[in-house]
């Protein structure tokens, strides 16, 4: 049972869309939002200054974007950073803002001025109490090790291979993988949940990083 406080800083470049977040995330006892940022440069102080367990980022902002601000966060000191943006304006920053850290996303609805921005909630409050727990160091990992040979002489038995994947998916399936050989010998089939708008984008992600041919499923 989760008893610890986590600690919230919102990034938005938009004053609407950080109360809203800020709104969304307290109903949950267990998160408090300690900051809110309007870009990535405020956003880099702040977590200096607040030590946030989180950070929620937009990826469209000026002075510094989502991605740059990712990218410089985790070079000064990794932080659990979940993408908030909208996702059919950007996909492939998206994908960019994981590439340099970012462990997972959240798609914002383009109708912010209605109820539905408050449809996230849930899936926002989940993602970010799971981040919050995450081995953040094992998801960064540059050269993952080999992935034990169980897989495969399992796969020889088995007509299909399923992965099922929650929070961090993105980046746990860039680890995973990219492991498996080209010659694997059964299908593989992924699930995750992903915004409408990403899914092609990751699969040709995944598959320009894996021996194995990777597509969205039709």
């Amino acid at each position: 049972m989760m008893t610890q406080i986590i600690k919230v800083l919102v990034v938005d470049d938009s004053a609407y869309v950080r109360k809203v977040v800020r709104q969304m995330l307290s109903r949950s006892p267990f998160i408090e939002v300690v900051g809110a940022a309007r870009d990535g440069k405020e956003a880099l102080e702040l977590v200096e200054q607040l030590r946030p367990d989180v950070v929620t980022c937009d990826l469209m902002m000026p002075e510094l974007d989502g991605v740059g601000f990712v990218r410089e966060q985790m070079r000064r000191r990794p932080v659990p950073i979940v993408i908030v943006s909208i996702a059919s304006r950007s996909g492939e920053t998206a994908l960019a803002a994981l590439d340099a850290g970012a462990i997972d996303f959240v798609r914002k609805p383009t109708a912010l001025a209605t109820e539905k921005v408050l449809e996230i909630s849930d899936e926002l409050i989940e993602k970010v109490k799971a981040v919050a727990a995450a081995p953040l160091r094992g998801l960064l990992i540059a050269s993952p090790p080999a992935l034990p040979p169980l897989l495969a002489r399992a796969a020889t038995r088995v007509d299909i291979v399923v992965i099922g994947i929650s929070t961090g998916g993105p980046q746990a399936l860039k680890y995973l993988i990219p492991q498996l050989p080209a010659d694997f010998p059964v299908p593989v089939a992924m699930v995750l949940h992903m915004p409408v708008g990403y899914t092609e984008l990751y699969a040709r992600s995944l598959d320009n990083l894996s021996p194995l041919r990777v597509v969205e499923a039709r």
